[in-house]
């Protein structure tokens, strides 16, 4: 999960520095939104080989089994004929083959595990991918719309001729407290305590509203 960390502080450092080198704070949102995607994508793939482990080692654990099951019978045909000696041979080696059994149902629990676990923090990960989208879109909007009630503030309040120097302080001022608040959105995602569990926390109100609207009129 260390990419959420390096997502805000890319958003949180030397915010002046990123003022002037971005044309607009949603550059850096969306490069965030890109870097959670490499993040994800890598985190799928490590699932993927992980997954792949666990068949593969249960393939070769029903394998084991059956051959057990084929050794031991083998070694009850011969005790019924009277060859003790091809019964010593065949219960021999399915000892072997009970051996492997073990060693592999130790494996594939410890594989298991290791999968679950990727499986989780791959679900928590593509849900904080989605609340970082959701807050893009509402934070570009919100700063679009800022700016054009800047721009024709400054341009009424100084005249055309005047207002650049004048625009251009205020649109710096303006990145640096849009980083400030692109910082506390994005580390909000990532202090998430419980991310799987997000929705149903923060129950979305027209939701909400159809629901009871279900329960008055079934």
């Amino acid at each position: 999960m260390g990419i959420f960390k390096r997502v805000g502080d890319i958003v949180s450092a030397n915010l002046n520095d990123m003022a002037e080198r971005f044309e607009s704070p949603e550059t850096m949102l969306r490069q965030a939104i890109r870097e959670m995607d490499a993040a994800v994508t890598k985190q799928m793939e490590s699932a993927a080989r992980v997954i792949a482990d666990e068949r593969l080692i249960e393939s070769e654990l029903s394998r084991c089994r059956a051959k057990s099951a084929e050794l031991h019978s083998r070694a009850r045909e011969a005790v019924a004929r009277g060859d003790d000696a091809a019964a010593r041979r065949w219960l021999s080696q399915r000892q072997e083959h009970e051996q492997l059994i073990s060693a592999l149902d130790d494996q594939l629990a410890s594989v298991r595990s290791t999968s679950t676990k990727l499986r989780r923090q791959l679900d928590a990960m593509r849900i904080r991918r989605r609340e970082a989208e959701r807050t893009l879109h509402v934070l570009i909007a919100r700063d679009r719309s800022t700016a054009a009630r800047r721009h024709m503030a400054v341009a009424q309040q100084y005249g055309a001729a005047d207002a650049v120097g004048f625009a251009r302080f205020d649109r710096l001022r303006q990145k640096v407290e849009r980083s400030e608040a692109e910082t506390d959105a994005l580390l909000e995602l990532e202090s998430a305590i419980d991310p799987l569990n997000d929705f149903e926390s923060q129950p979305d109100p027209d939701v909400e509203a159809q629901l009871l609207e279900l329960k008055k009129h079934p």
